[in-house]
């Protein structure tokens, strides 16, 4: 399944028992992350976000949680069919609550970028992008974005499990 399309109905009826649960987990998650961006001053939420760390920071992971697709995927599914309303962060902090959930370690990054404009003044843009691991799973920026702070959540199991 394309991870940019959101399936129709009878596309939802075929998905897994797990795929149709995280999807709908994300559509609750997305408007309330829209909801604390919006109307709640940054300062009092940013701590929900995990550990403030300066630059971008890996979270201490040893293997990459494969569920992680499958929450981008539900993630960005519920935001293409709503017309891509929801911002970078606002996807970023759905998916790292859902990870949270699960207890997969994740690493929220908030980066700039500075580039020329269209009427030549230099232009800062911000851009959040979720990682697990070394990889970026919602948010891909190539690598454009330089990193200014991470929110780090680590979850560590048992030696036996």
């Amino acid at each position: 399944m394309d991870i940019n399309t959101m399936p129709s109905f009878s596309k939802i009826c075929c998905l897994s028992r797990i795929r149709k649960i995280i999807l709908v987990e994300a559509a609750f998650l997305l408007p309330f992350a829209w909801l604390l961006v919006r109307a709640v001053p940054f300062r009092w939420w940013s701590r929900w976000l995990g550990t403030s760390t300066s630059g971008e920071v890996d979270p201490d992971v040893v293997t990459v949680d494969e569920r992680s697709q499958d929450i981008a995927w539900a993630v960005l599914a519920i935001n293409r069919h709503v017309g891509e309303r929801f911002t970078c962060l606002m996807l970023a902090m759905a998916a790292q609550w859902m990870f949270s959930r699960r207890r997969i370690s994740s690493s929220l990054v908030l980066g700039t970028l500075t580039e020329r404009g269209e009427d030549k003044r230099m232009v800062m843009k911000a851009h959040a992008w979720l990682r697990v691991g070394a990889r970026v799973v919602v948010g891909q920026h190539g690598g454009r974005y330089i990193p200014i702070s991470s929110f780090v959540r680590t979850y560590h199991y048992p030696e036996d499990y």
